[in-house]
C-alpha cells in the first residue's frame, strides 16, 4: 500500500495499481505512451483487469483520463482509452470519454508533488453532468507518480455529483521518502 492510501489521505474511494514503475514497467510504459506501441494495451489493460480481480466496485461508467486536445492530436491516441476499453467491457460498463474537457497545460514531468497539485488544478471541467450525477466512475490511467491528476479529477467529478470516485493504473511510481 502506498503510504498516501496508508495515513487515509486518498482523495478517491479507492485505487489500485497493477504494477509497480520499475525498470520492467519502463520497458512497456514508454514505447506504449510516447512510442506509439499501442499492441500493449491488450496485455497492459488485462493486468488492470487482474488487479482489480477482488475488488467489488460495480461501476456504472469506466473513464480514461481525458488528454487535452493538443495533445491527443500529437500522440494521435489516448492511451488512457486504450486501456479503459477492455476494462468497460468487463464491467459491462459505460466507456465514457465525452463528459469531461482537459484543458492543456505543459508536461508535469519533473515536478513535486506539490507542484503537481498546483500544475493540474482546474484542468478538468464537466461539460456532460447529466452523465455524472449519481454514479459510481472508475478513473483510468497509464501510470500514477504523485496522484495529483486522479485526484483533481474525482474532485470535479465528485463536485458534478458522481457517487464514488475509483482508479486503476498500469503502474505506480513508489518514492522511498
Amino acid at each position: 500500500m502506498c503510504p498516501v492510501c496508508a495515513a487515509g489521505k486518498n482523495d478517491l474511494d479507492y485505487t489500485r495499481a497493477a504494477c509497480v514503475y520499475d525498470d520492467f514497467s519502463r520497458t512497456a510504459m514508454l514505447p506504449f505512451k510516447h512510442g506509439g506501441r499501442i499492441k500493449y494495451a491488450t496485455f497492459m489493460s488485462r493486468a488492470m483487469i487482474w488487479a482489480l480481480r477482488d475488488v467489488d466496485i460495480s461501476p456504472d461508467i469506466v473513464m480514461p483520463v481525458p488528454l487535452a486536445t493538443k495533445r491527443l492530436f500529437k500522440r494521435g491516441y489516448n492511451q488512457a482509452t486504450l486501456l479503459a476499453r477492455p476494462i468497460s467491457a468487463v464491467y459491462n460498463a459505460k466507456l465514457d470519454v465525452d463528459s469531461v474537457h482537459r484543458e492543456y497545460r505543459e508536461n508535469m514531468g519533473h515536478k513535486t508533488h506539490a507542484q503537481r497539485q498546483q500544475h493540474i488544478r482546474g484542468v478538468f471541467s464537466v461539460i456532460k453532468p447529466e452523465n455524472i450525477r449519481g454514479k459510481k466512475i472508475l478513473l483510468v490511467d497509464d501510470v500514477m507518480t504523485s496522484g495529483a491528476t486522479l485526484a483533481e479529477l474525482s474532485r470535479v467529478l465528485r463536485h458534478a455529483g458522481a457517487a464514488a470516485v475509483y482508479g486503476i493504473v498500469f503502474c505506480r511510481v513508489v518514492r522511498a521518502d
